[in-house]
């Protein structure tokens, strides 16, 4: 591998000329990392495969040896140490390995197997994909695969799917994810899993923007009808907010898509420099909501923040909407 850990990562960044006004760079900082993590997921890079709510990485021969998963590890840590998002993608038990402990997992579609109530059903099931389920995950073809002996065959195909077949991969992903020793450093870290890796993206639900929006939101001292206005329609659109909804409110407020390791205070505040303005703004770096104040009803406003978290969700400014 060329270089050493602390060799920069040149980032070619494209923007769409947004401007967003901030006091340092907190919120860039999150934003650029967030898009940078997200663009590792894009199925051109081939570097991970799963349903969504899990990833695990692919055995991709081209990114091992172009060093990809090295430079996605270390990307990860250094994002976690500029209080950026991690990496919420992994299942529980790659974070286990990746640490060195012991991990437990299943596979779902294997319980075919494990229910068969004969001998021709697992012969059936198995025939299906000989060179899967024999030659690859590492059981003797000699060794005829037996109700008694199901249970044993399944652990070792779970093994080759999960962990053998892509150990060359891990070993690279852990390899970057030790960049300054921060595997090394937080190995006895409690909830580890929760805070920096397996962060739950569930967890920014309407409930949660609710708790966190609407305080902030009756705090407001109107001045006039038109923050009066803008505070009623405000609290009415976060009363009727759904998850999804929640989930982009959170990244256009804070830059991040999933929840940091700290608490997040965020803050509300009118938009009293531009009055006529319709589009709601938000300052990252200190996590603040900025209302718009030239909306005339309740579905007006909600249609100026579906606008801005559908076409700007990260560094959202509203020179660059209005051709949306």
């Amino acid at each position: 591998m060329s270089g050493s850990e602390l060799s920069p990562i040149d980032v070619i960044l494209h923007t769409e000329r947004n401007e967003e006004p901030c006091t340092n760079l907190g919120g860039p900082n999150r934003e650029f990392f967030t898009l940078l993590l997200e663009d590792f997921k894009s199925s051109k890079l081939d570097m991970f495969e799963g349903p969504g709510s899990f990833l695990l990485p692919v055995n991709n021969r081209k990114a091992l040896n172009g060093d990809m998963f090295y430079l996605f590890g270390k990307i990860s840590v250094l994002s976690v140490l500029s209080d950026g998002p991690g990496f919420p993608y992994f299942p529980p038990f790659l974070v286990s390995y990746l640490r060195g402990h012991e991990f437990e997992h299943e596979l779902s579609s294997l319980y075919i197997i494990c229910n068969a109530t004969s001998q021709e059903e697992i012969d059936r099931v198995i025939g299906e994909d000989e060179e899967r389920f024999i030659d690859n995950c590492g059981w003797p073809r000699t060794d005829m695969v037996t109700p008694s002996k199901r249970m044993l065959y399944v652990q070792t195909l779970i093994r080759w799917e999960l962990l053998d077949k892509r150990k060359d991969v891990y070993d690279q992903l852990k390899k970057g994810l030790n960049v300054l020793n921060f595997l090394d450093l937080t190995r006895d870290l409690q909830e580890f899993e929760h805070v920096y890796l397996c962060r739950n993206k569930s967890k920014t639900t309407a409930e949660f923007i609710k708790k966190k929006l609407v305080p902030e939101v009756k705090k407001l001292q109107p001045q006039d009808k038109e923050e009066e206005d803008a505070k009623k329609f405000t609290l009415r659109c976060l009363k009727d907010l759904e998850d999804e909804e929640a989930a982009h409110l959170f990244q256009f407020i804070t830059g991040l898509d999933d929840l940091p390791a700290q608490e997040l205070p965020i803050s509300v505040e009118f938009n009293r420099v531009n009055r006529v303005t319709e589009l709601p703004e938000a300052i990252t770096c200190v996590q603040r909501l900025i209302l718009p104040l030239g909306n005339k009803s309740k579905i007006q406003l909600y249609s100026s923040f579906d606008k801005a978290l559908k076409f700007g969700r990260i560094g959202f400014g509203e020179k660059a909407s209005a051709s949306k």
